[in-house]
């Protein structure tokens, strides 16, 4: 790198890291050792859980925690009275160190006074997010996994949170210097630093071959390659992708021209880059100031508390635009973006011990209220029923508003419609995995992309109808290129909207499709992550666990989506059925699969699998003459709907991690009566 262009980066990103810790009196080290200063001075603590406690408030949204949640992290072995009793300790020395007024602890909660603490894992994010590569990401390597070093061994249930922590910011560093590839002038550093957090990221690896070739450094490049090759042959047992090896080959052969010398009199201030703003029209979500009506002094925080965590919850939808604030009119700025206009509003007001909310939403031009609800939430347990009540109040509101909107549209064909509105219609009409329907779905995902190229529901959508296309046409195979389509469609939906949870999803389950279930469970974890209040997002996640062999989170994603899930409909039921026949509950799959009524035509295969199972021959063989019925209805194969051609398309449809699942399920099947010789685990294509 030439030196000028370091000591940009460098003076850049320290001036990214001061502008993010000056309005602060406290800094906390959470990269290596745990330390907090002052100014200049560090205050020592001597007890590491008291670090602990103070990093996992630093972290914490709002930087507030219930005191029942860090007992359970840090004192999980501990009956709850040592460990609210060890808790109290640990407040106790915290107070001691920290600044007059520093924690606020109160009965149920601890809580940082607002602004007084900054940590250097936001300062890292927040240069990356400014365009500026730190210089600690340059000179560490495995930065990530040195978060709260030393720290593993505190109690079991911390040590697994932290591995959680660890991953998300390896992932979210990854992402902040992925951007960072396309950047001119930055694009080298975050190539050096992707290759310290990962040093099997191919893309990154490219780009530090291509440099040193530029530079006149061939022997660099080639070393380069060759550790690239040492490390995939010896973790992973493979080779270099194609676009590495060509590239070696024009290193090899002298095609790589030199870079030309930077003119001397141009600026080499790196600009900082507005953060992305996902693209296209949605339907605009105003979240109005909450009226109050008795309600007193002392409890007013609270229900202006709760609409901030409302909106927290909402902004996670990416269907709509959150705006903080009244409707305003239509010509206002960015209301050009709003396919549609919709007002949250809400009166509380208190009543003895309890504060009743009365919620409601309209339509901005017409004024009409398309829902209503009204919660009491008692004093005592305000913050656990809020918690509750919001994540509920978001789910109605996502049916509510699209209902309401897909109602209004027009449908007839040739009728103009918004990019959103033609998204929303699309996954109307794809709904229910019945394969006639997916050529219109598809149809319209492509007008609204067509539409606003930079929408991205519509892509993910358009490769989730990939992703299950096989499943809605009987007889239709898995297939490479549909694989690729997908893939390609979903990081198109990713690279546009990185933190819509669908996007991430969709892209997991192409990657499970293509045989690539490692590299689709880091996307699987940050969907749920971005969107835990989706029950959708949830049972999706839980199906991918089962099919790779990971049963004990798919059951608790699946317990958590169906408590969320107001009215589960058919379809999230025959998600449930397959989850639980994967981890081995066969009473859970057919009480499921009576629940689901044969929405996709698969269900009573695993009925009948479920019943033989359990010795129940008959009332197998029943459920598979069903699935037989079914299938046969609906195939679109090349040949006739045999049992023999039947029972393959069942068992090839699957992304299956390990052959002991699918074996179980062959095995059922194949009792029950649906044919299943001569079918082998892997052989997920025609021929």
């Amino acid at each position: 790198m030439p030196p000028i262009l370091r000591e940009s980066l460098e003076e850049e990103a320290g001036a990214a890291l001061r502008a993010d810790t000056d309005t602060s009196s406290l800094t906390l080290t959470l990269l290596g050792a745990v330390r907090l200063v002052s100014k200049s001075d560090e205050l020592r603590l001597r007890n590491r859980k008291a670090r602990a406690v103070l990093a996992c408030l630093a972290l914490a949204d709002n930087q507030e925690l219930t005191r029942e949640r860090i007992a359970g992290l840090l004192w999980s072995e501990s009956s709850e009275e040592k460990a609210r009793a060890s808790l109290r300790q640990v407040v106790h020395e915290l107070r001691e160190v920290l600044p007059e007024g520093a924690l606020l602890a109160e009965r149920l909660t601890l809580c940082l006074a607002p602004g007084l603490l900054r940590h250097d894992v936001e300062a890292v994010l927040a240069a990356l997010a400014a365009g500026v590569v730190p210089p600690r990401l340059l000179d560490a390597p495995g930065l990530a996994e040195r978060f709260l070093d030393g720290f593993d061994d505190l109690d079991p249930a911390f040590g697994s949170w932290l591995r959680t922590q660890r991953q998300s910011l390896q992932e979210r560093l990854l992402a902040g210097l992925e951007r960072l590839l396309d950047d001119g002038q930055a694009a080298r550093s975050a190539a050096r630093a992707l290759l310290n957090l990962d040093p099997t990221h191919e893309a990154a690896c490219r780009r530090v071959m291509l440099d040193a070739a530029r530079d006149g450094d061939t022997a660099g490049a080639l070393r380069a390659y060759e550790t690239l090759w040492n490390l995939l042959g010896e973790d992973y047992d493979m080779e270099p992708s194609a676009p590495t090896q060509a590239l070696v080959a024009e290193i090899k052969a002298g095609r790589i021209a030199p870079a030309p010398a930077p003119a001397p009199a141009e600026s080499h201030t790196l600009p900082p880059k507005p953060p992305a703003q996902p693209g296209g029209t949605r339907m605009a979500l105003f979240v109005e100031p909450f009226l109050e009506h008795g309600v007193a002094d002392d409890r007013s925080h609270l229900v202006r508390g709760f609409r901030h965590d409302l909106i927290a919850c909402l902004v996670r939808f990416r269907e709509w635009f959150v705006v903080d604030g009244v409707v305003p009119g239509p010509a206002a700025p960015g209301m050009e973006r709003a396919s549609s206009r919709y007002a949250v509003s809400a009166v509380a007001y208190q009543s003895g011990a309890a504060i009743s909310l009365v919620l409601t939403i309209r339509e901005a031009g017409s004024g009409v209220v398309i829902w209503s609800e009204r919660s009491d939430i008692d004093l005592a347990t305000w913050f656990d029923a809020q918690r509750e009540l919001v994540r509920s109040i978001a789910t109605s509101l996502r049916g509510h508003v699209s209902a309401a909107r897909l109602a209004s549209l027009p449908l007839q064909r040739g009728v103009a419609l918004a990019a959103h509105d033609r998204w929303l219609l699309g996954q109307s009409v794809m709904r229910g995995f019945r394969g006639d329907r997916y050529g219109r779905a598809r149809q319209l995902f492509e007008e609204a992309i067509a539409e606003d190229p930079t929408f991205s529901p519509a892509y993910s959508s358009l490769a989730q109808s990939y992703n299950g296309g096989h499943i809605a046409n009987p007889g239709s195979w898995r297939n490479r290129d549909t694989e690729a389509r997908s893939l390609a469609l979903a990081r198109r939906a990713v690279a546009l909207d990185q933190v819509d949870s669908r996007a991430q999803l969709v892209l997991g389950w192409a990657l499970a499709l293509a045989g690539q279930g490692d590299a689709a469970a880091p996307h699987m974890r940050r969907a749920v992550k971005l969107n835990p209040h989706d029950s959708w997002t949830l049972i999706s996640a839980a199906l991918y666990h089962a099919f790779s062999a990971q049963h004990e989170e798919a059951q608790r994603l699946a317990e958590t989506a169906l408590e969320m899930a107001l009215i589960p409909s058919a379809t999230f039921w025959g998600y449930q059925v397959v989850v639980a026949y994967l981890r081995g509950d066969d009473a859970a799959t057919i009480a499921a699969c009576d629940r689901a009524e044969d929405v996709i035509r698969t269900l009573p295969a695993w009925r009948a699998a479920a019943l033989w199972n359990l010795g129940r021959q008959e009332e197998a063989r029943a459920a598979a003459s069903r699935f037989f019925e079914l299938v046969r209805a609906a195939w679109v194969g090349e040949g006739a709907a045999s049992e023999q051609a039947m029972g393959r398309w069942l068992l090839h449809q699957y992304p299956f991690a390990d052959a002991a699942s699918w074996e179980r399920l062959r095995r059922g099947v194949a009792g029950a009566g649906i044919p299943a010789e001569g079918i082998a685990f892997g052989q997920w294509y025609e021929g």
